[in-house]
């Protein structure tokens, strides 16, 4: 959803965005309105809410978004704990990190005995039925 056309509804909820209650936000947004009841303030930034609720929810996602790290710069914060750790032990866990993050380790899976994939491949179509049969 773009910039809303309505500048006044635009400010309305940028100033939500930044923090403002609903009231604070709609009497900046409309200036006349500091003269007004705080009860038609709230209703009227409430109606005013839903009709922006789109808009909103899109830049509370933007705002989430930046504050999420690439992975790059996961990698990046990872590679300066690594180079300038002062416990060895931070500096292997960043290392560690980083490794799997590359994918530079590989799983190591043994087995010991034999893996039946069909059970019932030497059963006879009579012992299949009798085990059809059964009630649970």
């Amino acid at each position: 959803m773009p910039v809303l056309d309505n500048a006044r509804h635009e400010k309305f909820v940028q100033c939500l965005i930044s923090g403002m209650s609903q009231r604070q936000s709609y009497r900046e947004a409309f200036p006349a309105s500091k003269r007004w009841k705080d009860k038609t303030v709230d209703n009227r930034a409430s109606e005013l809410f839903r009709e922006v609720l789109g808009r909103y929810k899109q830049l509370q996602e933007e705002a989430q978004d930046a504050a999420i790290m690439t992975r790059k710069e996961r990698m990046v914060t990872l590679s300066e704990i690594a180079k300038n750790a002062e416990k060895e032990a931070d500096m292997i866990k960043a290392i560690d990190t980083l490794n799997k993050m590359d994918g530079d380790y590989t799983s190591k899976v043994e087995l010991s005995g034999s893996v039946k994939t069909n059970p019932f491949v030497n059963l006879t179509t009579e012992e299949l039925r009798k085990l059809a049969s059964r009630d649970g």
